[in-house]
């Protein structure tokens, strides 16, 4: 017998070439048993199956056969972890028909990376004592893979940050979704050498993934109709979170997507889930000509682009809820200002016109009008009821909705506006800094959406008051019997005789404002009894202060 590690005709240099390293431990094998067939599986971590990665002697169908742990011989020595030899009786999980085999577990320590099997035609070829021999090998096998996959990991590792570090600063200049998926799509083919990469997004209401993006695929690929997540491999990684890689379309269970990849005349895939607050939002997709294995390192890397992917869509679909949300605050506030407005016209009619009616009644005493005069008098004073009515409900209509009062989390309120305007304060070059206590110590007296569109205000004041970027700092904080919300910019600040002004309508110093943002925030905090402080120094930025009652419980 030779001795421990010399079985291996190996170099450092194999260690750069894990599947050049594979063939070599297989054409060693070969040689030192005399076999006719050889072959080297290793363990698949997604699906726990065997895949043959190198051998020879072995046909075109065998090598194309999956060994699930307890099948044909190799698949009983990777199930018990131990090596052993057999006859086989026309088996179909040998390496050939009938024959002898032998395989032993590629093993590091208590991890099976893969079995190593060598078998011939002859029955009772192999002797007692070669099991051993065979296993002495594996362990070196196991040895050199294991450093290869270090040294490809390492090498890996650095490539994988250089690329994600390069795609997210491209996907941070990018300006649509549609542009960053495309170039998380672009760069997932370069980096793993995939003829076709694809990403699709899941509609959660039908529970259909449907193609958004496709590179390299055919014009039949890029009209192919929606998948139910029910019925494919691509839906169990969004189900399941979890990556899936099939070195052979062919030998696997088949599916919808699974007949398109082979109909584009692809063989190995690698599907990555996109997952956004921990809910799967589609799927990143890659697949190449040849028959390959994807290395963790691969799939990991697959993962960051995945990730980029979906952080890229919240961060648009926040983008997108915060331009509706701000359009529909500066609708409200135009229409505040029209009620404001009519509130204003209406008082100053009504005055003039009670004093009207006041003396249209005492001009009346005495006179004596003729039948037609008479009607025409009380037709003047029917107009006269008539218009006071219409100020009535002109003044009713103007004036706002009571707010509905309940328990409000004063942190949780705040940090919704944070989430709402973040993507407007990064692209404005704003640093934020929160101040605020635990969930449920800061509750406040009031009703939620007032609240927020107040504060909601104030942040977006904030934002114009600082076009070249500054600070803004939020802060919550009980204090006896009152929450108080804070909003502080470091912007341009204003004129003692504009904050003097604050809150006249129609006072505004920004270009397409109504100036009614501040009289508006000030009506919704004395609705709730609450008060509000601005100080202000030009050039030195604003705070504003907010003191509401707090929730009757929370009150010290």
């Amino acid at each position: 017998m030779k001795k421990r590690n010399r079985y291996l005709e190996l170099e450092p240099g194999d260690l750069l070439h894990a599947r050049k390293l594979a063939a070599r431990i297989v054409a060693s094998a070969k040689k030192e048993f005399g076999a006719e067939r050889v072959a080297l599986y290793l363990l698949n971590p997604n699906y726990g199956d065997l895949e043959m990665e190198a051998s020879l002697g072995v046909a075109a169908t065998v090598r194309q056969k999956r060994l699930v742990p307890g099948q044909g011989l190799a698949g009983w020595v990777a199930s018990r972890g131990i090596s052993a030899r057999a006859d086989l009786q026309k088996s179909n999980w040998g390496l050939g028909a009938g024959g002898s085999e032998m395989a032993a577990p590629i093993s590091e320590g208590e991890n099976l990376m893969g079995v190593l099997v060598v078998g011939t035609r002859r029955k009772n070829f192999f002797s007692e004592g070669q099991e051993s021999q065979l296993q002495e090998m594996a362990l070196e096998a196991a040895r050199w893979l294991g450093l290869a996959w270090k040294v490809a990991g390492t090498s890996e590792e650095s490539r994988r940050s250089a690329a994600l570090a390069e795609v997210g600063a491209a996907i941070g200049a990018e300006e649509t979704p549609e542009a960053i998926l495309n170039r998380v799509a672009r760069e997932s083919a370069r980096l793993s050498g995939a003829k076709l990469a694809s990403i699709f997004l899941l509609d959660p209401k039908k529970k259909e993934l449907f193609l958004e993006v496709c590179l390299g695929g055919s014009s039949a690929y890029r009209k192919q109709p929606p998948l139910e997540i029910s019925d494919t491999a691509l839906g169990y990684v969004v189900r399941r979170g979890r990556p899936i890689s099939v070195r052979d379309v062919g030998s696997s269970p088949q599916d919808p997507h699974s007949d398109r990849i082979q109909k584009e005349g692809l063989v190995s895939v690698l599907a990555v889930p996109l997952v956004e607050k921990k809910e799967g939002i589609g799927v990143l997709c890659v697949a190449t000509a040849e028959t390959r294995r994807f290395p963790d390192a691969e799939i990991r890397l697959l993962e960051g682009l995945a990730g980029l992917a979906a952080a890229a869509l919240g961060r648009s679909r926040l983008s997108g809820r915060l331009d509706r949300t701000e359009g529909e605050l500066r609708n409200r506030e135009r229409l505040s200002s029209l009620g404001m407005l009519a509130a204003e016209v209406a008082h100053e009619v009504r005055n003039p016109l009670a004093v009207i009616r006041m003396l249209w009644h005492t001009a009346l005493r005495g006179l004596q009008p003729s039948e037609a005069q008479a009607k025409d008098l009380n037709l003047i004073e029917a107009k006269l009821a008539q218009m006071n009515g219409i100020l009535d409900r002109v003044l009713n209509l103007a004036r706002s909705a009571d707010p509905e009062i309940g328990a409000v989390d004063g942190t949780d309120l705040m940090e919704e506006v944070f989430l709402l305007t973040r993507t407007k304060l990064s692209a404005a070059r704003i640093q934020v800094t929160k101040k605020v206590p635990p969930r449920g110590k800061a509750m406040i007296r009031g009703d939620r959406p007032q609240l927020e569109q107040a504060v909601l205000n104030l942040v977006l004041n904030a934002v114009e008051a600082m076009p070249k970027g500054g600070e803004l700092k939020l802060g919550v904080q009980p204090r006896e019997q009152n929450v108080f919300l804070t909003v502080q910019d470091s912007g341009r600040g204003m004129p003692k005789e504009i904050t003097e002004r604050l809150y006249e309508p129609f006072l505004s110093r920004r270009p397409g404002g109504t100036g009614l943002g501040m009289a508006l925030v000030r009506r919704t905090v004395e609705a709730h009894g609450g008060a509000l402080r601005v100080d202000s120094q030009t050039e030195r930025g604003t705070r504003v202060e907010i003191r509401l009652p707090s929730w009757p419980s929370h009150r010290g």
